[in-house]
Order: structure tokens, then sequence, then C-alpha cells
């Protein structure tokens, strides 16, 4: 696997607090003062919102969501304030920064789990998907401040993570060490390409063992940049649906192969992107909304990885999307309906707090690089 000491981390972490103290993106002349101003907005809806505990609460809001987990709620809204360059050491978000952190390491269980059990549904759920959230959010705020205090807490995490791997198909699905599924998967991906980046350490067999996994989960020799959900899934009606490529997937799928060391013109990567172009951003109807946060936000880091023109075209289509519909008055000023205009496709599951974080984590990819984007070549 790619070195994993902080000496050789520590400068690609400089390089984004580098860029974070100039706004100027070279890549994107056209972040402007509506973005940046969108994302303010943002954050300053989620402080307002910040429980006395340090935490958030995906129940907090006016949608009844099926999801209950605070590990996630807390981790999305900790990546959030991160992808706009704020850390608990410093700058005006310092304080919630730092209770958010303190909340999230204060629950950690000796093993390294940052999961706070909560009812049984989400449980069953929700567990893994919480903890690589709340460990991506962790790592970055190691990574982007060295903070020495904070590395026992982000390296169990990491270790967490490499035990809960499915040994045999090599990825990550509900329960530790059972199962893998191409979603999953992808938040693991993240925290551990984001906990590498800082200095922590992970084996090489984590990552080639997730190399078997998602070439697996590749449609075929005939559609190599399209990518499944569960390409272990029965076919039958309930779960046939794995089986099948969706735009979805093919974006988690891109990202997990440019962390792994695909090059962004290599031709599956760039057949790949042209796919997901040809389902850019939109709201849809109420009868059948297309919006989907959760796709919009991989994409994003897909195509911008690849630039030119395809993030140009990208950018067009999503940027004025978001912006556009951010709620600018009353109560809930900065955050996103979950229902309105057309329901997101997973507004049942996190409500309005999960659309607003992944809205924000979307604007801020061009704003201002995550971390992980040195890890990948160029």
């Amino acid at each position: 696997g790619p070195p994993t000491n902080s000496a050789v981390a520590r400068p690609a972490f400089q390089q984004r607090l580098d860029r974070l103290s100039n706004s100027a993106n070279s890549q994107d002349n056209s972040v402007g003062p509506q973005t940046e101003l969108a994302i303010e907005r943002g954050l300053e809806f989620l402080s307002r919102h910040q429980r006395a505990d340090g935490s958030w609460r995906l129940q907090d809001f006016d949608t009844e969501v099926l999801i209950r987990s605070d590990t996630a709620a807390t981790g999305l809204a900790l990546l959030a304030f991160q992808g706009a360059g704020y850390t608990h050491l410093q700058a005006k978000y310092a304080k919630q920064v730092d209770r958010a952190i303190r909340f999230l390491v204060s629950h950690q269980k000796a093993d390294g789990d940052l999961y706070i059990p909560q009812d049984p549904a989400s449980d069953q759920n929700a567990w893994l998907y919480s903890h690589s959230i709340a460990a991506l959010a962790l790592c970055e705020a190691f990574g982007m401040t060295q903070d020495e205090r904070l590395r026992p807490a982000a390296q169990r995490a990491v270790d967490f993570m490499v035990q809960a791997q499915d040994q045999r198909r090599g990825g990550w699905r509900y329960r530790p060490e059972v199962g893998s599924d191409t979603s999953v998967s992808g938040w693991f991906i993240m925290a551990l390409k984001s906990g590498q980046l800082a200095g922590l350490s992970i084996p090489a067999q984590t990552f080639e063992a997730l190399q078997n996994f998602i070439s697996n989960a590749q449609a075929g020799p005939t559609k190599p940049h399209l990518y499944r959900y569960n390409p272990y899934a029965p076919d039958n009606v309930e779960q046939g649906h794995g089986l099948r490529p969706t735009a979805v997937m093919t974006s988690v799928g891109l990202l997990m192969r440019l962390y792994l060391g695909w090059n962004r013109d290599k031709p599956e990567m760039l057949d790949g992107a042209r796919f997901l172009l040809d389902h850019t951003p939109q709201h849809g109807t109420v009868g059948q909304s297309l919006r989907d946060t959760y796709y919009w936000y991989y994409a994003t880091q897909v195509i911008f990885h690849i630039g030119g023109e395809h993030w140009k075209r990208w950018h067009e289509s999503l940027y004025p999307l978001l912006v556009e519909h951010q709620v600018v008055e009353g109560p809930y000023k900065g955050s996103w309906a979950p229902m309105q205009p057309v329901p997101d496709l997973w507004a049942r599951y996190g409500g309005r707090l999960y659309v607003t974080t992944m809205n924000l984590l979307s604007l801020e990819v061009s704003y201002r690089h995550l971390p992980l984007y040195e890890a990948t070549p160029q």
C-alpha cells in the first residue's frame, strides 16, 4: 500500500491548508460569492442546532426520520465544518468543532467503534455507515491539525474498520466481518484514505482486499466503467436490483477506484464520467423525484477529479440547483428542505440535517478540496 508515515502525509494536508488561505481555485473560477455565502449560511444553521453535549440529531427537525444515529449526524455536521477549513484549533467555529470531536471520542468503545446504539432498526442498518462517517471526520480532524491528542482515537477508529472488513469479499456491509456492498464500502474507503494521509497506520492488505471487492462490483467485462450495489445479491425480486449497475453506485465505484490508484485519464474512468454526465443533477417531479444528494456528493467528487469540460458541465448543473433552493429565511435558514421542492430520495431516512450536510459537502468539493484528493494520482 502507499506510505502511511506522517512525514509523507503531512505535506498533503499542508497543501490543503495553504489553499484554504487562498480561496482562488485553479480549477474552478466560477466559485463565487454565492457559493461561499451558501456554505456560510449552512454552517450557521448547523451551529445554531448543535446540542449542548456537542452532538447533532437527525430527528431534531421537521421530518419524521427512520434512522436514529447521533454518531452519523455529528460526523456529517463535523465534516461540513472541516470541508470549509474550520478546525477545533482556530477560526470562528473552533468551539463547535471541538465539542463535536469531544462528543464522538467520549462515546468511542474500547475496540474503536464510534457508533452509539439508539434503536434496533437503526442498529441493524446504520451501524457501520455511522462509524465510517464519524471515523472520516476524526481522521480529517487529526490530519488537518496534526493535533497529537487526536491520534489515539483516530487510530482506534481505523483499527475497528480494519477488523470489521469481510476477509473473503473485501468490503463492508451492515455488520462487522459479514458481507460487502458498494455503498457502505464507499464511506469506508474515504475514511481509510483520510487516515492514511493523516499518517495513521493501515495494513496494505486492507486496501488489497478492497481492490478485490471493487473489481467484483464492476458490471462485467463489457461495461467495466459501471458499478453495482451488491455483486453477491441473490437474483430475486427483493434483492436483484443490487446486481444491476446504476449511476449512483457507479459514482461510488469510480471514487473508490481513484482512491485505490486508478489514474483519472484511464479510459474506464472517462467512460464512467461520461455516464455520470448522462445523469446530471435535477429535481425531477413530485411523482418521480430524481433528487439524490447522496449521488450528487459522490459524483461531484469523481467529476471534480477529472476536471476540464466534464467538471464545467457538472458544476453548471449542480451548483445553481443547490444555491437556488437553500432556505434563506425563518428558523431553518441555511438548510435545505428534505421534502421540497420534491422529496430527496433519502429524506425519509436522514431528514433535514442529512440533506443539508450532504449539499454542503458537495458545494465544498470545488471550494475547498477535501484532503482526500491529495491521495490520488493527478
